[in-house]
């Protein structure tokens, strides 16, 4: 019972946690909280993959993660910035257009392709660790967490959901 109820609370957390977290504080975003960060190499997926691993599997992951560090800082700080500038000139006075505002947008949209593009390098870096038969047992265990997912979302319906579900009265 133990076993379901924490394998239940951790699908609900994970279906709940946000993908993107480059708006959150300074120095956090996507691929920088380590094997444990949501949206990044290290994020659900990837703790699938890495409960599969040997420890030196794992600690080989850990540098890669730990050398990739400095370089995805960097981009995500410029994000914050790019982002800050956005809402700086969203609330200043005046008149203001989408051609105002395009070269700031464009360079979010490509401090955001980078910090993806960059991610995905480390992921493949991360993946090349595994064995074939580690990334089945990989893919299984998503697979169930994937139809605990759903399961959850079948008994508590949708955030926001005008209705409740089906099963359960007013």
């Amino acid at each position: 019972m133990r076993t379901i109820l924490s394998t239940l609370v951790a699908a609900a957390l994970l279906a709940g946690a946000p993908h993107v977290s480059a708006f959150g504080p300074p120095g956090g975003g996507p691929f920088m909280r380590g094997p444990h960060g949501p949206g990044g190499p290290g994020g659900p997926p990837f703790r699938l993959l890495l409960a599969q691993m040997t420890p030196e599997q794992r600690a080989q992951a850990r540098q890669i993660l730990i050398a990739d560090r400095q370089e995805m800082r960097a981009t995500v700080e410029q994000l914050h910035e790019a982002h800050k500038a956005l809402a700086d000139r969203a609330l200043a006075t005046g008149p203001l257009t989408a051609e105002d505002v395009a070269p700031q947008t464009e360079r979010i949209a490509k401090l955001h392709q980078q910090l993806l593009d960059h991610g995905v390098q480390v992921m493949l870096k991360i993946r090349a660790l595994a064995t074939p038969e580690q990334l089945e047992k990989a893919q299984a265990t998503k697979q169930k967490v994937d139809a605990l997912r759903e399961q959850l979302r079948n008994l508590l319906g949708e955030p926001f959901d005008d209705e409740p579900p089906a099963d359960v009265e007013p």
